[in-house]
């Protein structure tokens, strides 16, 4: 999944546990591999491609610096929707920390790419294995992760409706 998609449903989650910030960062760290095994489209990277078992050291280039734009873009457009549909003041500190804590597993790829040791190394193998294998093509995978937001977005907001309804009650 994208990032944003990763951001919004960890915002999502979050938004049902507001009072335990720790608990929301936790859920959405947990969310990213549960929804990583779903058949999806990731957006290709020239030069933070995470290849197992590559030594290759990352090289300064422009195309560098074209993946860290559209990765800092979506990780921004993710956050940001996530705070817009979420966020409440009593909520605002959960959904952020539910919505980065489902991103981070990403950028720990990366991290253990630099540096691969342990408990670096056990995420990185827990990553790879639970993500799927099956990819979507550009059209239907974008297409799928935008359905899964509305989705993900439609669920929450039936959620959120039937706890206020029945604390109402």
């Amino acid at each position: 999944m994208i990032l944003a998609t990763h951001a919004i449903v960890g915002a999502a989650i979050a938004s049902l546990i507001p009072d335990h910030p720790g608990l929301a960062f936790a859920s959405g760290m947990a969310s990213h591999f549960a929804i990583d095994a779903i058949p999806h489209w990731d957006y290709p990277l020239r030069a933070l491609s995470i290849k197992p078992n590559t030594g290759a050291a990352l090289r300064l280039n422009w195309s560098l610096f074209q993946d860290l734009g559209l990765v800092m873009l979506d990780a921004s457009v993710g956050l940001a929707t996530g705070l817009w549909l979420y966020a409440t003041p009593m909520a605002e500190t959960s959904v952020v920390l539910g919505a980065l804590g489902a991103m981070l597993p990403d950028p720990l790829q990366l991290a253990h790419r630099l540096c691969p040791r342990e408990p670096l190394r056990t995420l990185q193998r827990f990553h790879v294995w639970i993500h799927t294998k099956r990819k979507l093509t550009w059209p239907i995978g974008i297409i799928s992760q935008l359905t899964f937001i509305a989705l993900v977005v439609l669920i929450f907001a039936a959620m959120r409706e039937a706890v206020s309804t029945g604390a109402a009650n």
